[in-house]
């Protein structure tokens, strides 16, 4: 037999269900035992709120009332079909025989051969019945305990089905009243209400666990001036503030935030006091007993009545702080140079806008040293990247050792850095600052095992009350530095006003040369290269020359370095080669024999034009030239960079076969292994060096040495800047091949050229 629970439920005072029919209705059907074991469960499951401790004593109260040999509980996983067995509480009547079915039960229903029942109970049917009527599975498990009448309960715990109580008669074929029906009927649902209270007192204390141990606090003010604090949660404790004494604390919580962040604080608090606002986000400091500040994000909004008057403020309290540090962390980096610690570009800027400010304010002075190092390229190329790197570290470690505290120093870029000196009234101490900046510079550094040698080209601008912007004070430090440069190097110099005009007329010949090539304002000129022996033409080198319509004839020292920076060198170099091909092929035409024409390559060409063999290939082809007839001139500065930076653009220019020409030689910081690595055909000695021969011994060693090297590896070479006779004696003397220079012949337009080759 079967029979399903009509009764319903209301709510308790403790919030649980409990049973609708009364205990005195319980006893009008005449089961005072059971009904007095279901009073004294209640109360167990009430007073308890451990399961494990009052479910056996529940199971025992009923196992004796109802006069039966076994009592069990079972709690079942519900979201399984087989009824998977997750806990079980028995209680025995002494002198039942033990049978480990029932002892150790199986892992679920269905292996116990009760797969049926759970699929009743979990629709909430009582099973109930003799033992000699059950299918086989369950008729055999139960003869195995001796049972002869057999029970089951079900228990819902808000509305699932949690498991079910059972009883078993090994002594007699029971018939069940239904006065017992309902009374364990309802001792089910007492232990379905209790399970369902447990749980939420769990989730209760797992709530409360969770916030003691958050950074989140939760608090409550009164909505009426000061804003008494009302409530605080106690995991306020971690930051070593106790609720009831923040509650009684002279000058209420207000005392407790930074004084900096208190008045945003209170205009918050009092617009949603006065329903100005509903809500309101502020972050602000606390101070905490330790002496240390933890900063909250405020998250507040108003309470109100059942009559919409808003009766106080709660919120929650987020801790922020980590948040925080890590902002300023990320801040600082990103104002800090990550290589050397100084303050970067953007942070530099930023105080000299402040100083400026401050100067223009109060007429305190400062002064702007721009300064990069000498040959700080050259470093890089020959010892690496890493060296040159450590270098720069260990320059900022000096630089700042020649400073004050209130001075700042900046890495603006590369190798420039950037001094601000304030308080700089006096002009001997903004030069004696200079001074020992370049004097600390110019001791050698011991790098990776390296004695690196280096100095510091200096500009210098002090503020003046004329002086229109901060950006404008930079790029008069930077005249000033590149000033320096021009001047020698390893010099400090002091910015002037011809700076900026020289500058602007750079200006406006950058603005003309992106016209010069469309205009047809450039010309080729040729100096011949003679043979000292004889005296015959064995090389033209091919010079530009802008035809300017206002400047007259411009040389390329004047021009070709702004075209370098603007980026009009690559039209301007394209045409030269192809100028120089196309008047090689003119000459050849007129039944003339050019000897071999070279062409002088910038850096900027190499860098800025990765198809560059192909402009030489392109114009050989067009001309119909021998790639032997044109000579790439190249000074050892560039063929450095060349070489260690587009080595596959330098392997091409080589399979064309085009003529290499080292220009300047002996003024590179190099190490000379190209000479080895790279097929050379010429040898220029540098023009500084000639002018000193028969006057300085060391320039005369300087010139034997070099044409001694180039004879031993087969490279013909010429002198630059021959001026008179008694240097191209000597230079004979030295077994030098050819010279070129005024001596013989200077810079010529194509009409003298081809006149000179007639003859």
């Amino acid at each position: 037999m079967s029979a399903k629970s009509p009764a319903r439920t209301l709510p308790g005072a403790s919030g649980a269900a409990v049973p609708v029919r009364s205990l005195a209705a319980l006893a009008d059907l005449g089961s005072a035992a059971i009904l007095e074991a279901v009073a004294k469960s209640a109360k167990e499951l009430v007073r308890s709120s451990d399961l494990d401790q009052s479910l056996p004593k529940v199971i025992e109260h009923i196992g004796l009332a109802s006069d039966v040999n076994r009592a069990h509980i079972f709690t079942i996983d519900s979201t399984t079909q087989d009824g998977c067995i997750l806990s079980h509480h028995l209680w025995v009547l002494p002198g039942t025989p033990a049978s480990p079915a029932f002892d150790h039960p199986a892992d679920s229903m269905a292996a116990a051969g009760l797969g049926p029942w759970a699929a009743k109970l979990a629709k909430g049917d009582i099973i109930v019945g003799h033992v000699r009527d059950f299918d086989a599975p369950a008729r055999a498990l139960f003869e195995s305990g001796q049972v002869k009448s057999a029970l089951a309960v079900p228990v819902f715990a808000e509305n699932e089905w949690w498991g079910f109580v059972g009883l078993d008669d090994c002594r007699n074929e029971r018939d069940w009243t239904s006065a017992e029906l309902d009374a364990l009927r309802t001792l089910a649902e007492l232990i379905g209400a209790a399970v369902a209270r447990v749980r939420r007192l769990k989730e209760l204390a797992d709530a409360e666990h969770i916030i003691e141990n958050s950074p989140t606090v939760l608090f409550r003010v009164a909505a009426i001036e000061p804003f008494p604090l009302l409530f605080l949660s106690r995991n306020s404790r971690r930051y070593g503030f106790d609720p009831d004494a923040v509650k009684a604390l002279p000058g209420g919580w207000q005392r407790l935030i930074d004084a900096t962040d208190l008045p945003a604080v209170m205009t918050n608090t009092r617009a949603i006091a006065a329903g100005d606002i509903e809500h309101a986000v502020s972050e602000f400091r606390v101070n905490t007993r330790a002496g240390g500040c933890v900063w909250f994000e405020s998250r507040s909004g108003a309470i109100r009545d059942e009559h919409g008057r808003i009766t106080a403020i709660e919120g929650i309290l987020t801790d922020i702080t980590e948040r925080k540090q890590a902002a300023e962390q990320i801040a600082a980096l990103a104002r800090t140079d990550s290589l050397t610690g100084l303050a970067n570009r953007a942070a530099f800027l930023d105080r000299l806008q402040t100083e400026f400010a401050r100067a223009r304010r109060d007429g305190n002075p400062f002064a702007i040293l721009y300064l990069d190092l000498d040959h700080f390229k050259d470093i890089n190329d020959t010892l690496g990247h890493t060296v040159g790197d450590a270098l720069l570290v260990a320059v900022a470690e000096r630089l700042k050792n020649c400073l004050r505290a209130t001075d700042l120093i900046g890495r603006i870029g590369g190798d420039e850095f950037a001094v601000l000196q304030v308080d700089a009234s006096d002009s001997r101490r903004i030069e004696a600052l200079a001074a020992k900046i370049g004097e600390t510079l110019a001791a050698p550094f011991s790098i990776n095992g390296n004695q690196v040698h280096t100095a510091a080209s200096i500009g210098i601008v002090p503020w003046h009350i004329e002086t229109e912007t901060p950006i404008t004070m930079m790029v008069s430090a930077d005249l000033a530095l590149y000033r320096a440069k021009d001047c020698g190097r390893n010099q400090f110099q002091l910015y002037a006003s011809d700076l900026d005009r020289q500058a602007r007329d750079r200006g406006v010949i950058g603005e003309d040369l992106h016209l010069a090539v469309q205009r047809g304002e450039f010309e080729l000129y040729y100096q011949p290269q003679w043979e000292l022996a004889t005296g015959s033409v064995v090389g033209l080198e091919a010079l530009i020359r802008w035809n300017h319509p206002s400047r007259g004839l411009v040389l390329p020292d004047d021009f070709i370095p702004v075209a370098e920076v603007n980026g009009t060198i690559l039209p301007i170099g394209r045409w030269t080669i192809v100028e120089a091909c196309r008047q090689i092929r003119a000459w050849q035409d007129a039944g003339l024999t050019p000897p071999v024409v070279s062409v002088n390559i910038s850096a900027a060409q190499l860098k800025l034009a990765p198809d560059f063999d192909q402009i030489v290939t392109g114009s050989l082809a067009d001309c119909g030239l021998a790639a032997h007839q044109l000579e790439l001139e190249l000074t050892e500065s560039v063929l450095m960079e060349t070489t260690r930076r587009n080595k596959d653009l330098f392997d091409r220019l080589e399979r064309i076969g085009v003529r290499l020409a080292i220009d300047d030689f002996g003024t590179g910081y190099s190490s000379l292994d190209y000479l080895a690595t790279f097929h050379v055909n010429r040898l220029k000695i540098d023009r500084r060096f000639i002018k000193g021969v028969t006057i300085s011994p060391e320039d005369d060693t300087i010139v034997r040495a070099t044409v001694s090297l180039a004879h031993e590896l087969d490279i013909e070479v010429v002198a630059e800047g021959v001026e008179n006779a008694r240097q191209q004696a000597f230079l004979l003397s030295a077994g030098c091949n050819a010279a070129q220079g005024n001596y013989m012949f200077e810079p010529m337009p194509v009409a003298r050229i081809s006149a000179l080759l007639r003859h």
